[in-house]
């Protein structure tokens, strides 16, 4: 069986059990762009806060124009997951090739750990390239999340990318939902069809914490 193959059928499994995608692997505000057509990806990342630690990994695939994405997340504080993630992306516009995107995403989540579905969420990101060669790009999110067991929210967030030179890129974000979450940090190009991200965090609201996260993106050829 072929890797996209295997992948369809996996997400096609998980979606009895779904679970609240992520935006932008490592990132909260998510991009207009999705998996080149045809390709796959994995998107992972480790997250280190009080009390405990954050492991996540993100397969994706583009099969005829729609990304198909299934992760799991994964915490050394065993009551919170693990936690189950399917998501589905399709871009209208290609932020990529174009000065300005648009792409609409949904997702859901499942805890393994309670065995029972955590809610859905949806998505709208635009991408703005604010120079032709697109070095400063700006990206805009706006959504809505619905929990398990509480009433459905506005999200919404604003990201910045700036190209520093040929392998680095100064990245900044500001997201908010039931709290508000801001994080800076660099990516590091390896290569045409790699990344490494290393970002600090921060959410403000009634549990206030900080976190250090280290994220690796890659794009698998056919």
């Amino acid at each position: 069986m072929s890797f996209k193959l295997t992948f369809v059928v996996l997400g096609a499994a998980a979606s009895i059990a779904p679970s609240l995608a992520r935006a932008g692997a490592s990132l909260y505000v998510d991009d207009a762009s999705v998996t080149p057509r045809g390709h796959c990806q994995v998107e992972s990342w480790v997250r280190g806060y009080a009390p405990g630690n954050e492991f996540a990994g993100v397969p994706a695939c583009n099969i005829r124009g729609t990304e198909f994405g299934l992760g799991v997340n994964t915490f050394s504080h065993l009551a919170r997951g693990p936690i189950v993630n399917l998501g589905v992306k399709r871009a209208f516009r290609d932020a990529d090739t174009q000065r300005w995107g648009i792409a609409a995403s949904i997702g859901a989540s499942w805890n393994n750990a309670h065995g029972q579905f955590n809610g859905w969420n949806a998505n709208m990101p635009v991408s703005i390239a604010l120079d032709g060669d697109h070095h400063t790009l700006v990206h805009a999110n706006l959504g809505w999340s619905k929990p398990r067991h509480a009433r459905g929210r506005l999200t919404r967030g604003i990201g910045v990318e700036q190209r520093l030179d040929a392998h680095w890129t100064l990245l900044g974000e500001a997201y908010a939902d039931h709290a508000t979450i801001a994080q800076i940090g660099l990516r590091r190009a390896i290569g045409d069809n790699a990344s490494l991200d290393l970002l600090g965090g921060r959410q403000s609201g009634a549990t206030p914490s900080s976190w250090l996260t280290l994220g690796f993106n890659i794009v698998l050829a056919n």
